[in-house]
């Protein structure tokens, strides 16, 4: 029979056994941090209703809670916990701690309830072990490629303390510790629901910033700072949440930093301003991103003379689509560079290397009266074929969406048309010419200043996150008024996120940071409520800004294809 574990409990240090928020906070307490006592519910007393769950979620993540919710913790079990925490006060605090929080990709991910009577101890286990199964974390498994047997729980429970304040604290590599805090319960701040206050202490105990004049005593700062030092220091977590009662300063989680993934790219000063035909060439490349899109559509798509609006050809045999498309590409590439088609491709190469150089012979490669216009005709049942065959591999499987076939290479391409069984990867990064068309649009656009929360830089179409809003496109910037951890499964592949208002201490923004999505807050709502879905927006997380370009002008919308 699986036995509770106290936080003072060794064996509560494992990740495997307990969780990797509750090892976290076992770990402190056996190096004296002041951590609030507690009792564990061990990952394996409470496998009997994770294994219900694990087994209807085939059906659909509802059906996996329903199941949750009808099973039953074990009566030696939960009489245990009952006792334990029969002296608490004001109930207790019931947190899920699951081993998959060592990633801070699922970071506020699981369930946490308040104020919890010792008759509400099973609902609250039983709660804890749903939120594994809710539509956001099965999203990110998903995603993450976690494996239905790798969704496990454990609990903590500890004694729920009506806080003063509390909130995040985080230390630099510089030392310098950046601290975020908020009067009353420090979960509004986490979950993205109050501003709070900020403040940085410098090694030397400089402190600059608001939080004293949110009402923290410049004391409580200095001491939280220094928690925060001490947790980097022997825990090696440089991340804490913290919580503030009349007599202390307490340690309320444990957290590994994010880790910013490869694909970030960051912009310099630009050189010199974008020509006319860059200005249409970053427009056609934000339309017509990836490999698809630079050797099937760019090469001819930047002599286009007038707009050209298909329609999708439906698609019977995707691999007949799949060669007449190349076909296409071919002959417009070379009937607009005048050559043969090779030699067509290198000189569309040999431009677009300059241009991506930032050298202006690449942009007087792509002057208007050097290159035949494209036949309209022709690029039409082109790019119409290219949606045609989008439509008829997600009707396959092989495609969850029809834009993302921009996001996949033109041989895995050519494999999933000959090879039903074949499923292409998407990329989620930036293609190489994304910092291009960031420089653009940070040029021309409409540049307004937040704070930054997560580096890096990205570009993409506006995708506000209003009712009733479809789920973005690869490579959209979303849009919303505070970071709400709802937001979370809706990150991945996006090129950035912007917020109203919101912490740099909320969970989303963690998440943010793990998978390299640049994000800005603090916007006034008139700015991030502005661009429509669709405008081009490139944001910048390394200074807090974002860049709106508007509707493009008459010259350039004859270069622009609506597929």
């Amino acid at each position: 029979m699986p036995e509770l574990l106290t936080l003072e409990d060794v064996r509560a240090c494992e990740t495997a056994v307990a969780g990797a928020k509750a090892a976290g906070l076992a770990t402190a307490a056996a190096l004296g941090l002041p951590v609030v006592s507690g009792v564990v519910v061990p990952i394996e007393a409470l496998a009997l209703p994770v294994v219900e769950g694990r087994n209807a979620l085939g059906r659909r993540p509802a059906a996996a809670r329903l199941a949750v919710a009808g099973a039953r913790i074990d009566a030696f079990t939960l009489d245990a916990l009952r006792t334990a925490c029969a002296g608490f006060p004001h109930g207790a605090i019931v947190r899920s701690s699951s081993p998959l929080e060592r990633d801070p990709r699922w970071s506020g991910a699981f369930a946490t309830y308040h104020e919890v009577g010792t008759d509400d101890l099973q609902t609250a286990l039983l709660g804890c072990v749903a939120s594994l199964f809710s539509r956001d974390v099965v999203a990110r498994a998903q995603e993450m490629g976690v494996a239905r047997k790798e969704l496990s729980v454990a609990a903590l429970i500890q004694p729920w303390l009506p806080l003063d304040g509390g909130g995040t604290a985080s230390v630099a590599a510089d030392g310098v510790v950046t601290v975020h805090g908020v009067h009353g319960d420090p979960a509004t701040l986490v979950s993205g629901r109050a501003q709070g206050g900020r403040a940085t202490v410098a090694v030397d105990g400089e402190i600059e910033g608001d939080l004293a004049c949110e009402g923290f005593a410049r004391d409580v700062v200095s001491a939280v700072a220094g928690l925060a030092r001490r947790v980097d220091d022997e825990l090696g977590s440089s991340v804490i949440e913290w919580g503030l009662t009349e007599a202390e300063i307490l340690l309320l989680q444990v957290r590994n930093p994010a880790i910013v993934p490869a694909p970030v790219f960051h912009l310099g000063q630009p050189a010199r301003p974008p020509t006319s035909e860059e200005r249409r060439l970053a427009r056609l490349a934000q339309r017509f991103p990836g490999s698809v899109g630079e050797l099937a559509v760019l090469p001819w798509a930047v002599a286009l003379d007038e707009p050209v609006d298909p329609a999708p050809i439906a698609v019977s045999d995707p691999a007949v689509a799949y060669d007449e498309i190349i076909a296409a590409a071919a002959a417009l590439r070379a009937h607009v560079w005048r050559t043969d088609p090779e030699s067509a491709g290198r000189r569309w190469s040999d431009a677009a290397r300059l241009i991506l150089a930032g050298d202006p012979r690449g942009s007087e490669m792509l002057a208007l009266g050097r290159l035949r216009p494209a036949d309209r005709v022709v690029a039409a049942r082109l790019l119409g074929s290219i949606r045609g065959l989008a439509d008829a591999l997600v009707a396959r499987g092989a495609l969850v969406h029809p834009e993302t076939i921009w996001r996949v290479t033109l041989r895995d391409l050519e494999l999933a048309v000959r090879d039903t069984a074949h499923r292409v990867t998407i990329a989620h990064g930036p293609d190489r010419w994304e910092p291009f068309v960031a420089s653009v649009v940070v040029a021309d656009g409409e540049r307004s200043v937040g704070v930054a929360v997560s580096p890096g830089v990205g570009v993409g179409p506006a995708h506000p996150l209003v009712a009733g809003a479809a789920r973005p496109g690869p490579r959209a910037v979303l849009i919303a008024p505070r970071p709400v951890p709802q937001i979370a499964p809706l990150l991945w592949g996006c090129a950035g996120l912007v917020t109203t208002e919101g912490s740099e201490g909320a969970h989303l923004f963690e998440v943010a940071r793990s998978l390299g999505v640049p994000a800005v807050t603090s916007l006034h709502p008139s700015v991030s409520g502005a661009p429509a879905p669709g405008t081009l927006v490139a944001i910048d997380g390394d200074h807090g800004t974002i860049s709106v370009l508007e509707g493009a002008s008459e010259s350039e919308r004859l270069m622009t294809v609506e597929a």
